[in-house]
């Protein structure tokens, strides 16, 4: 299997001179070794379920991308089209403790102007957050497997009022079926909405927005072949669950079922598991530095309306350095997460408790926020199955978060990340003794002139405390990335790679 795997990397760098299809595609291969028995948080958390639990594995990635054209570096005579297309596909195996070939991106996309339409499931974020050294956003973090869908919207920034204006938006009904899932053949609501205020070149910026997620939908295999008496209360009698007109209404809009022949609590309450955040940031660059500050006020309805739980969400600030110069430290983030709210203290007007949330756990799909067992949102509300059959036992947690980017010199590059994590387990079975976690991780990455310039990867990770079992692992690999990525590459690189391809 690794001579496949070696094969599946690096075949595809002698075959693709010119584009299957456009001729600005770009091609990636990437093969890395991962060492251990159960595969360190880090290891596993944020990159679209392609990380197995289980060691040791081999890995090996290709994937094909055309974005949209663009002027390069060797054809600068290009120019964006009001009408363009591109598309994409990722072919993931893993072979070792587990088996497995994955397809985590597999996309056609159309723009017209500013809009864009795609269908198929591809890599992305949702929300005002750090999407690379952070713990993720809140509700749509990058950490499980790419969710089908069809998508319309705006998801780059679109000017308004001479750019002194700007949104985002989109719009997705998605596919969230998954064959070990307690609830089977659910959809996603996605819809997102963010203003900028101020120009990009800017020194201040201010950022506002909002991002609502629901599964609803789909039936429960279980309950159909054997009926449980206590489950009336959620489900209709042949187990399925509301997905006509009305339904979607209240999905769309967040508003209450309406149709006395839905189940009791679909009734009583929204039809679906409505998950999101407001978000809030602050941007301000200065002369070789810019800083991101943000806020991310999770809500899952209708705390949102009391603000039952503004105790609670993500905070955090990201430190970029810029210029030429190569410092030590390019990049920090500092978050704190703190869900240890969910509305059980009342409002901040002097209400009491009008609802209390259970993050990311839910009554009807006992999967919880997650997708093929993975959390859609940020990882640390991790799927530690609670005995009830909930999603997870841990999400009455408070975080504090580090990561790092930057230098070492003659090449070096490295990342970290540091996690201390307290739970309390959940609102309904809080832990008597609390429990505690440090997950950390430590990434190398060097340029070398294999095939023509490649990049070698090494990293470690470990786990400590007793919300996940103690593990350590460590990796080693290779990515190279070709075809119309070279195009962005200085001259003097270029010449490098050409006359100097024998050098390590």
């Amino acid at each position: 299997m690794f001579r496949t795997s070696l094969l599946l990397v690096l075949l595809p760098t002698s075959l693709f001179a010119q584009g299957i299809f456009k001729d600005n595609e770009t091609y990636t291969a990437r093969l890395q070794l991962l060492a251990g028995g159960n595969l360190p948080f880090w290891m596993q958390a944020r990159q679209y379920c392609t990380i197995p639990a289980q060691g040791p594995v081999t890995q090996a990635s290709f994937s094909i991308a055309a974005d949209y054209q663009r002027p390069s570096k060797t054809r600068p005579y290009l120019r964006r089209k009001s009408w363009d297309w591109g598309y994409g596909v990722n072919v993931t195996t893993n072979a070792g403790a587990t088996n497995q070939i994955l397809l985590p991106e597999l996309y056609l996309k159309s723009r017209w102007g500013a809009l864009e339409v795609y269908i198929g499931k591809r890599k992305e974020t949702f929300g005002l957050a750090d999407s690379t050294l952070g713990v993720g956003p809140y509700s749509w973090s990058g950490n499980a497997m790419p969710v089908p869908k069809i998508q319309i919207g705006f998801p780059n920034w679109t000017s308004l009022l001479n750019d002194r204006l700007a949104f985002q938006a989109v719009w997705a009904h998605g596919w969230l079926d998954d064959r070990t899932a307690f609830v089977r053949r659910s959809y996603l609501h996605q819809k997102t909405f963010y203003l900028r205020l101020g120009k990009p070149t800017a020194r201040l910026q201010t950022f506002l927005g909002i991002n609502h997620q629901v599964q609803w939908g789909g039936y429960a295999p279980s309950l159909r072949t054997s009926p449980s008496p206590t489950q009336t209360e959620y489900f209709q009698p042949n187990g399925s669950l509301p997905k006509d007109a009305a339904a979607f209404w209240s999905v769309v809009t967040a508003g209450r079922g309406k149709n006395a022949a839905y189940n009791p609590y679909d009734f009583r309450e929204r039809v679906g598991n409505h998950v999101g955040s407001v978000d809030a940031a602050l941007q301000l660059q200065t002369n070789g530095h810019r800083f991101l500050f943000y806020r991310q006020q999770p809500y899952e309805m209708p705390s949102l309306l009391h603000l039952a739980n503004w105790r609670d969400g993500l905070t955090g600030v990201s430190i970029t350095t810029d210029g030429t110069d190569t410092p030590v430290i390019r990049k920090l983030v500092v978050e704190v997460l703190y869900t240890k709210n969910q509305g059980r203290k009342g409002s901040p007007f002097g209400q009491g408790p009008v609802w209390e949330e259970n993050y990311f756990n839910h009554r009807q799909y006992q999967q919880g926020w997650s997708y093929r067992e993975r959390t859609l949102g940020t990882p640390l509300l991790a799927p530690t199955r609670a005995a009830e059959g909930l999603f997870t036992k841990d999400n009455l947690l408070s975080a504090v978060h580090l990561g790092l980017d930057g230098s070492l010199g003659q090449g070096y590059t490295f990342n970290g990340r540091f996690t201390y994590l307290h739970s309390d387990g959940t609102p309904e079975s809080p832990y008597t003794r609390a429990k505690q976690q440090v997950s950390l991780l430590l990434e190398l990455r060097k340029p070398v002139w294999f095939l023509k310039g490649s990049e070698l990867l090494a990293s470690g990770a470990a786990d400590f405390g007793d919300v996940y079992p103690q593990s350590w692992g460590f990796s080693m690999g290779i990515r190279k990335s070709w075809g119309f990525a070279d195009e962005d590459i200085p001259e003097i690189a270029r010449y490098r790679l050409k006359y100097r391809s024998h050098r390590w």
